[in-house]
């Protein structure tokens, strides 16, 4: 952010935006203060994209190594640390992703709005895992509308 004008954007205006592990990155720095500090209100906006946001216990052998270094139970989960004090958060997921349950969306954004954080959530019928990215695609944008919803996201900060 310190070289955000020198770039030619607006500081007061950033946005982060992960799919999947993206969305759990993207997540942690708008929860978890140990990334931004206290005031997470340097960041406009958060969007996240079929995030695992609350999958405790761990039991696919395939995902356990990848969090291995950091399973450290409830610590590793971005709904640990909702508290309210969320830049605010738009959560998108597809109600046929089978490799990131979209229940993770909607535990999360319960949560903040249980805190009295700012958010908000959708599910598309019949989108999984991959057809939420690729529906920014123009060829693909029709069968959900995640990049108008996105951008009115912005449009709306």
């Amino acid at each position: 952010m310190a070289h955000a004008r020198e770039l030619g954007a607006d500081p007061a205006r950033i946005f982060v935006l992960g799919h999947s592990a993206g969305a759990y990155d993207a997540a942690m720095l708008a929860l978890d203060p140990r990334w931004l500090g206290a005031d997470r209100s340097r960041l406009a906006g958060v969007i996240g994209l079929a995030g695992p946001y609350d999958f405790l216990p761990i039991t696919d052998p395939d995902v356990i190594p990848v969090f291995a270094p950091v399973n450290d139970g409830p610590a590793s989960q971005p709904i640990t640390y909702v508290d309210g004090s969320n830049p605010p958060m738009l959560l998108l997921a597809g109600t046929a992703d089978q490799t990131v349950n979209p229940r993770n969306t909607e535990r999360l954004a319960a949560r903040i709005r249980e805190k009295g954080g700012p958010v908000q959530s959708k599910l598309y019928p019949g989108i999984g895992h991959i057809g939420i990215l690729t529906a920014f695609a123009p060829l693909f944008q029709g069968r959900a509308p995640v990049l108008e919803d996105v951008w009115r996201f912005i449009a709306a900060m």
